[in-house]
């Protein structure tokens, strides 16, 4: 607790010293610049400052603890809460704050705990997995109504191949005995050797082959619960995320019609002469921004998420030498990350949408 602390304090303080930079090139710049301009442009700054490092304590503190998910059987998915908080730095302050809150998570978090050798690459690219985050939320914050309506026609198609292939894999597994339901147990399982040579013959499908071929690196002890984690994470896993994104579509679809059906309503109660206010243009827009706030998130975290995943189990493969094809290697982490993106995202979106009346209030969103 006591590092915890420590650092907590020294990120406070390095606010404190970036601000008193910041107002001293702010007299250079514009000598002339009255007193309360020069307040407030202080005040905004230390208040994103230290937000941003209250959310960096959160994350360090709740960086090393993380819950065991039940994944559709006995074996299951860690998860962590600190990609929440370092979440919101990069979509109430910018790209800068996200990349930064991120790449101190990581470099803070080693110290405080270290695990192996440090390796300033993980660093680098934490900072650009949240400058990412925080670009992509800017950019769909900004996009028009075409483009968002083309993004989610994107996102829609994309997540059609999650509940398909999920779905492929799950029916398949249970054709070929290897899962029951929704569920693949260790039990399930045939040892390593005998699994192996059924992948060889056409007995099984392509969608089990898939399955073996991301387990084919584990050792003999371990092989039947890695089969039965990818087999969890490829075929019902993937199908969940798939089914999650197309029923927050179909929920955002289901709300815009009824608030538009509402606002019509208004409009006719008006012309016939009611004294019922209508809605203004601008709440329209806001309820029309804000309802599909979980969409953007999950949209900004899967994106950068699968683009740092992609970009570190290259590195982790060229820096220990790990002797497993590519996609061997990247597919169960790929898997794994667009699961916790979604969680991450659920989660974010519910303390933002509790949170939002203060935020507007202080002008952050």
């Amino acid at each position: 607790m006591l590092p915890l602390i420590v650092f907590v304090v020294d990120a406070l303080l390095l606010c404190v010293l970036i601000n008193l930079i910041m107002q001293l090139r702010l007299i250079m710049k514009n000598p002339s610049a009255a007193g309360s301009e020069r307040k407030i442009d202080v005040k905004k700054r230390t208040e994103k400052m230290v937000i941003t490092a209250l959310m960096l304590a959160f994350a360090l503190a709740l960086k090393y603890f993380s819950v065991t998910l039940p994944l559709m059987g006995s074996n299951g998915l860690r998860f962590g809460f600190a990609g929440i908080f370092t979440a919101f730095p990069a979509i109430l302050f910018g790209p800068l704050y996200g990349g930064i809150t991120s790449a101190l998570t990581d470099l803070l978090g080693f110290f405080m705990k270290p695990s192996g050798d440090y390796n300033f690459l993980f660093t680098l690219m934490g900072f650009v997995g949240g400058f990412l985050k925080g670009l992509i939320w800017l950019l769909l914050k900004k996009a028009g109504k075409n483009t968002a309506k083309a993004g989610k026609s994107i996102f829609a198609a994309i997540m059609c191949v999650f509940l398909a292939f999920g779905l492929s894999v799950t029916i398949s597994l249970n054709k070929d005995g290897l899962m029951r339901g929704l569920i693949a147990r260790d039990a399930l399982i045939p040892e390593k050797e005998v699994m192996v040579e059924q992948l060889k013959t056409d007995d099984v499908g392509l969608p089990t082959k898939f399955v073996g071929m991301l387990t084919s690196s584990k050792g003999a002890k371990s092989y039947r619960s890695a089969f039965a984690t990818n087999a969890n994470l490829s075929g019902p896993g993937i199908a969940a995320v798939g089914l999650l994104g197309l029923s927050v579509l179909a929920v955002d679809f289901i709300i815009a019609a009824s608030r538009k059906k509402k606002y019509e309503v208004k409009n006719s109660i008006v012309a016939a002469g009611s004294e019922d206010p209508v809605a203004s243009p601008s709440a329209s827009q806001g309820r029309r921004a804000d309802r599909d706030i979980f969409l953007k998130l999950l949209i900004s975290m899967l994106i950068s998420g699968i683009i740092v995943t992609t970009i570190n189990s290259k590195i982790l493969i060229e820096l220990y030498g790990i002797k497993a094809p590519f996609l061997v290697y990247w597919l169960p982490r790929l898997a794994e990350e667009i699961i916790v993106c979604t969680l991450h995202a659920y989660i974010t979106a519910i303390i933002y949408k509790a949170m939002e009346k203060l935020f507007r209030s202080r002008g952050f969103i």
